[in-house]
């Protein structure tokens, strides 16, 4: 059970911050900086919650995402207040670092997040109700990290193949991107004879992101014209153990040229009882005109039915107020026998992001239709918005 897990972490945390106060104090100490000759405002609302300097420090971070869902369902019209929103919960951590000899590195994390209202899980049947506990861990890992040799982890945290489907450089993710149901993905579809389905949004669509989060070992190359490949094996223990070996592998690409910036990664993975997944992202961005384009695909390989999917996205970010950039997108996303032989799921998006750079927040709004063919049942199309903020510290 997930209890198991909360004793581990922090035992490993604490020896990892005895470590790191040890390589930290063999450190030659460095020439003090020379003040500036002008003082600068600060850049952002809320400093660094940080303790050390960049060769050796102790920081505390989160994020608040809170919004509005309002979910039509072709009969009724809902509103869900105050949501925490899917796309990217609402989080707190803390991490702990320390520059080593000859290029070494070593570094902990721990986080956790807190969603009692979340848009993944509120529907018809459960408005207003919210779960107070539904705390989960996310991370609880450190790593050891060379420019020469990569970055090896251990402990709970992102497997190799982990948003490997989620490659995005529109500027717009915190309200859409290819796991299209963290937005609206807990209401129910309706019948066509008026009565709720037993079929969560979420049970139409998803993006085959790999593994996620196991507690597993890891590693990661150093990165060679661009590319790197990475390569894991883990366990389910957060939120409940399943005593499933799993594994995965990726690469990935990140590069910058003169006018266009490119990222994107392939994955496979084995989730266990002989499945395969095989996902892939690309996303491209013109620096010089804002204009970007994203595209996502996966495909799930099961003895029972073969689920797969196809994502676009178009994005145009401009510096239209002094506050931040200012970012739009529309995608679309097709999808076949993900929620069983047969169906067909299709979704419409669009998408505005308003950063607040100094508030360190973003103000967002998302509109997006839901749509699934069934062999066996005729549903309504459902239509969802949400709207809101997300701060950062």
């Amino acid at each position: 059970m997930r209890q198991t897990l909360y004793i581990a972490p922090p035992v490993l945390l604490i020896a990892a911050l005895a470590t790191a106060g040890s390589a930290a104090a063999q450190e030659p100490s460095k020439p003090a900086a020379q003040p500036a000759a002008v003082s600068k405002a600060p850049e952002h609302w809320i400093p660094k919650l940080r303790l050390g300097d960049d060769n050796a420090y102790f920081e505390f971070y989160g994020q608040i995402n809170k919004g509005l869902l309002v979910y039509d369902d072709g009969g009724t019209t809902e509103n869900y207040f105050p949501v925490d929103n899917g796309n990217s919960s609402s989080r707190a951590g803390f991490r702990i670092y320390t520059l080593m000899e000859k290029g070494w590195s070593f570094g902990a994390n721990l986080e956790w997040e807190w969603n009692p209202y979340s848009t993944t899980n509120v529907n018809q049947l459960n408005k207003d109700h919210f779960d107070w506990g539904t705390d989960l861990l996310r991370k609880a890992e450190i790593y050891l990290d060379s420019k020469d040799y990569g970055k090896f982890w251990f402990g709970q945290g992102s497997m190799a193949s982990d948003a490997t489907a989620e490659v995005d450089l529109s500027g717009t993710t915190v309200v859409g991107y290819s796991l299209i149901s963290d937005m609206a993905g807990g209401p129910f579809f309706r019948n066509d004879d008026g009565t709720l389905s037993t079929v969560h949004v979420k049970d139409a669509f998803t993006n085959y992101d790999g593994l996620g989060r196991k507690f597993r070992a890891r590693y990661d190359t150093p990165s060679f014209g661009g590319f790197s490949f990475a390569t894991s094996v883990g366990t389910q223990v957060v939120p409940e153990e399943t005593d499933v070996t799993v594994w995965d592998m990726a690469v990935r690409y990140d590069e910058t040229y003169d006018a266009f910036k490119v990222g994107g990664a392939i994955a496979f993975s084995r989730p266990g009882d002989g499945n395969s997944i095989y996902d892939a992202s690309v996303s491209v961005l013109h620096l010089d005109t804002g204009l970007s384009l994203t595209l996502a695909a996966g495909y799930s390989d099961k003895e029972t039915v073969d689920g797969r999917y196809g994502y676009v996205k178009v994005g145009y970010q401009a510096d239209i107020f002094d506050v931040g950039k200012t970012a739009f997108s529309v995608d679309a996303y097709f999808g076949k026998d993900i929620a069983g032989r047969g169906s067909k799921s299709d979704s419409f998006g669009a998408q505005v992001v308003q950063n607040l750079d100094y508030l360190q927040t973003e103000l967002y709004l998302g509109a997006r239709t839901y749509s699934l063919d069934q062999e066996t049942a005729d549903l309504q199309d459902s239509f969802a918005v949400l709207g809101g903020a997300r701060i950062k510290f």
